[in-house]
């Protein structure tokens, strides 16, 4: 399946819907459960939307993560970043967009993963620029509306921040403009709601739950083969860093660190919302999903289509065991 991949025309890429439709097959067996909430001004706007209409909830999931394919691949490509120029990194992050049961339902994390994208494509446009404030300021300003949906995407503003000396310079101009950017969508949402003397109802919803100090886990009420396979993904990814910067340029070599800074940043988000839904593995999946790519880019064909063949196995086993009856664990 995989080969119908390879291929460096980003046109071809709406296959991709067809491939997200294709690992949302048992979203027809069961019914949809109904929408989670979240802390965030944006979920508070869209949920009311999809609560209670399954199919229209299903078709903006699959179009979100789309959208994030579509976005990931082009990053992806304008920078050079892996060779051969393949559509794997938007696939891998649709593949890992679905990989459980919890991301099958639609969640602030969704919308939140694609201004991340756009944040990060921003962000490479301000390599080694002389005038970049703008991309700078895009930056800040795409993480800023991405906290409207899910507020503790402003802890990737730290992976930034720590990678704007070698993007750039790292001035203390830059990162003011790359945190003024953050502020500036939740200043102006903040300023519409004090207009129309709501200013409480903005506090509440945005930001009064949204952030928790992080507690001990209940790990005996999460099925534990989730937990595992998304920590043995994020292990593969962790340890195959090297071989990702092997014979490739500086630049493309700091690009991809800034991959990492990122993972790192979504990694830290997580642990900032209690208590601990299995629906926060989202945050790292349009990061873990372009650095997973680049081991089926650089595996043999055959290699890397019995390893994706492993994945959609377990794909399928963990969204049919609540319809067949199946141990989770």
């Amino acid at each position: 399946m995989l080969s119908i991949f390879r291929t460096n025309q980003l046109l071809a890429g709406i296959l991709i819907l067809g491939y997200a439709l294709f690992l949302h097959l048992p979203d027809f067996w069961q019914s949809a459960p109904p929408v989670q909430p979240m802390a965030g001004l944006g979920n508070v706007w869209v949920t009311p939307w999809l609560d209670g209409a399954p199919l229209l909830s299903l078709g903006v999931v699959i179009a979100l993560l789309f959208l994030q394919a579509v976005f990931a691949n082009a990053i992806i490509f304008a920078h050079r970043i892996t060779s051969p120029a393949n559509l794997f990194p938007g696939v891998f992050v649709v593949l890992l967009g679905s990989l459980l049961p919890d991301f099958h339902q639609y969640s602030g994390y969704l919308l939140a993963n694609v201004f991340l994208l756009l944040s990060l494509r921003s962000y490479l446009k301000a390599f080694r620029i002389n005038n970049s404030a703008d991309h700078i300021f895009n930056t800040g300003f795409w993480m800023g509306i991405a906290a409207l949906f899910v507020p503790t995407y402003l802890i990737f503003l730290l992976a930034y921040s720590a990678m704007l000396p070698i993007l750039k310079s790292g001035k203390f101009r830059d990162q003011l403009i790359l945190f003024i950017g953050a502020i500036m969508p939740l200043y102006l949402v903040g300023m519409g709601y004090y207009w129309y003397d709501m200013l409480p109802v903005f506090w509440e919803q945005q930001w009064a739950s949204a952030f928790s100090l992080p507690q001990t886990i209940a790990w005996d009420k999460i099925p534990m083969v989730t937990n595992i396979a998304m920590i043995t993904l994020i292990i593969i990814i962790l340890t195959s860093r090297r071989h990702y910067l092997a014979k490739t340029k500086m630049d493309v070599q700091i690009k991809i660190d800034i991959l990492f800074w990122l993972l790192l940043g979504a990694g830290l988000s997580i642990w900032w919302i209690m208590p601990w839904n299995m629906q926060q593995w989202q945050a790292l999946v349009p990061i873990a999903g372009i650095l997973l790519s680049f081991n089926f880019t650089k595996a043999k064909p055959q290699t890397a289509e019995a390893w994706h063949l492993v994945l959609l196995i377990l794909l399928f086993y963990l969204n049919f065991a609540p319809v067949l009856k199946l141990p989770l664990w």
